[in-house]
């Protein structure tokens, strides 16, 4: 019997890596992918392909995609994972900066996703996992553009879901809470010295410092990830972790007015306006 196959998008650190290691260990053939593949922390074995994507440039998802498929005589999961975000207020992120987070985190999975669904439908099977976050369903200060971005992600996989399911193709959203991955220390920052949000983004930047320091390692996501990757998981969101849970949940149980004040008292933000 055929392993079965994955390919995975931003496997250089964080989910993507810990989920391409444990797909190995579990039998999978493994098309890691990164824009730098050679960084990525694997040691060669069989059933083992490094492969270069930048979600941002389509000509490497297809080359990645042929040699794929033509190594592993198919795929049977794909999981776009690579994302990335700026940390700053919403009116001091330069517009090109928001632009590449879109590129990233939306354009980028969809790129990847509409590559790998003709081979998919044509086999009637197939699943496809995203990574999103416990933010694709909530707004938070200094992370606007990674917000929208994937809040845009899971109202296009939500819609792709419908239409793909006759065809056999699950679709499944993975949304993590907080992990130790290295994340957020990579990613850019803009000082907020001169900012009228000074105070607040210093605020932010403390609050999710202390949580990002209690924060246990990224092993459940893989593990969410890969029985997404499987079939094995009937659910179209999937919270990871108990702060995910509890934040995701509290989005829905309480009003708009509950929900915000909540997290201001969380995490010491302003809770009414001119406060």
């Amino acid at each position: 019997m055929n392993r079965p196959s994955i390919l995975i998008t931003g496997t250089s650190s964080g989910f993507g890596l810990m989920t391409a290691r444990l797909a190995l260990e579990r039998g999978w053939a493994v098309a890691a992918t990164a824009r730098h593949p050679e960084a990525i922390a694997l040691p060669p074995r069989d059933g083992l392909l490094k492969l270069r994507i930048d979600v941002t440039e389509e000509a490497t998802i297809g080359a990645a995609f042929a040699e794929a498929e033509s190594c592993f005589g198919g795929l049977d999961a794909v999981v776009n994972n690579a994302g990335m975000a700026f940390f700053g207020a919403a009116e001091d992120i330069p517009g090109e900066s928001l632009r590449h987070e879109f590129e990233t985190n939306f354009f980028g999975a969809v790129a990847v996703t509409r590559r790998a669904l003709p081979a998919m439908r044509s086999r009637g099977r197939g699943q496809l996992v995203f990574v999103s976050s416990d933010w694709g369903r909530t707004g938070i200060p200094c992370y606007s553009g990674y917000c929208a971005s994937k809040h845009a992600l899971e109202g296009w996989a939500e819609s792709l879901l419908h239409e793909i399911r006759p065809f056999g193709i699950g679709v499944t959203l993975i949304e993590p809470g907080a992990y130790a991955t290295g994340f957020q220390s990579a990613e850019p920052r803009l000082k907020p010295s001169e900012s009228p949000y000074g105070a607040l983004v210093a605020a932010v930047e403390r609050g999710f410092a202390e949580e990002d320091g209690q924060a246990p390692t990224g092993e459940p996501v893989a593990e969410a990830i890969l029985r997404a990757a499987s079939g094995g998981e009937p659910r179209l969101r999937v919270p990871v972790g108990l702060d995910a849970i509890e934040w995701c949940s509290a989005r829905f149980r309480e009003t708009e007015e509950e929900f915000i004040e909540h997290l201001a008292r969380r995490y010491g933000w302003p809770a009414k306006a001119g406060s």
